[in-house]
């Protein structure tokens, strides 16, 4: 039993010790994350959180980005803990990963950094590029994916056997029940699952109906009189005796339509203007000299005969 503990337990508590207490104050990064929570030594920067050494990042329903000092970035998904602490030269870092998904994409040095599982121990050795992703579930299932631009050979060994296995770029094998010898090639994704999708209700409105011109408005013909109905026509008639005959149309007034076929003209006569009493005087004399001359020349006409 205590030579277990000598072989596999002390040198690994050994080392954490080693690195969080040579490291307590290296900044790894700044953590961009709407509803992620960091626990251990953080700086409030303004576009994001400065992450020291020794802290743990946990991921909320939305993934947390990482951006590196050194470059890169480490994504951790939701529902993930990982915890990182760096060595006294900032040159290694070493991630803690119980259960969940990450994605690591950043450029490695002539130094090699480790990642541990409840069951592996896994050695990203450098120089080149690392862009893996590693999911571990809680069964003790482990995936580990080479992504499209990883360079380097990741080890994977059993943290309580001898057993290694390594897996090259353009890889992906899952370690079943947390042995190297249920490892079985897999076309799986090991890292974060896609976003859901966001769908954007659209309102298509309605084509626009052509706007028929309306006709003009009809002008109905006034109906025919039918033989049932009558036609009456009345309009005052007026004569003046004293004016010559003559065109009587200017005189004609409204006409009036009713339902009789008798043609009713009023006539209306007025009287003869008045007469001066002075030109009728003299008209009287003048007629009675012609009458006594017209007299006396009747009287010598029955003479001569």
């Amino acid at each position: 039993m205590l030579s277990f503990l000598h072989r596999y337990l002390l040198p690994a508590v050994t080392v954490l010790a080693m690195w969080s207490t040579s490291a307590a104050q290296q900044t790894l990064g700044e953590l961009y994350a709407s509803d992620a929570s960091v626990k251990g030594s953080v700086i409030l920067a303004g576009s994001g959180t400065s992450v020291l050494s020794g802290s743990s990042i946990e991921a909320g329903a939305l993934s947390a980005t990482l951006k590196l000092e050194r470059g890169g970035t480490l994504l951790v998904c939701p529902g993930t803990k990982l915890s990182i602490t760096a060595s006294q030269n900032a040159r290694q870092l070493m991630f803690s990963l119980s259960s969940g998904n990450l994605e690591m994409n950043y450029p490695l040095g002539a130094a090699a950094d480790t990642l541990l599982t409840p069951d592996f121990h896994l050695l990203m050795p450098g120089p080149g590029r690392l862009h893996i992703a590693v999911r571990v579930n809680a069964k003790g299932d482990t995936c580990v994916q080479s992504l499209n631009s990883n360079a380097t050979a990741v080890v994977v060994s059993e943290t309580m056997g001898d057993a290694t296995y390594q897996v090259r770029p353009d890889d992906a094998v899952v370690f079943q029940g947390g042995h190297i010898s249920g490892a079985v090639p897999s076309r799986q994704s090991c890292g974060c699952p896609e976003p859901p999708r966001t769908y954007v209700a659209k309102a298509t409105p309605p084509p626009a109906q052509p706007v028929e011109p309306k006709p003009p408005p009809s002008v109905k013909p006034a109906p025919a009189p039918s033989a049932d109905e009558h036609v009456a026509v009345e309009a005052p008639f007026i004569f003046r005796g004293d004016d010559p005959a003559g065109d009587i149309s200017a005189i004609v007034a409204t006409l009036r339509v009713e339902h009789n076929q008798v043609v009713q003209l009023e006539t209306v006569v007025l009287p003869p203007p008045p007469i001066d009493k002075t030109s009728a005087t003299e008209s009287a004399k003048k007629d009675q000299k012609h009458g006594w001359f017209s007299k006396v020349g009747a009287f010598f006409a029955t003479l001569f005969h």
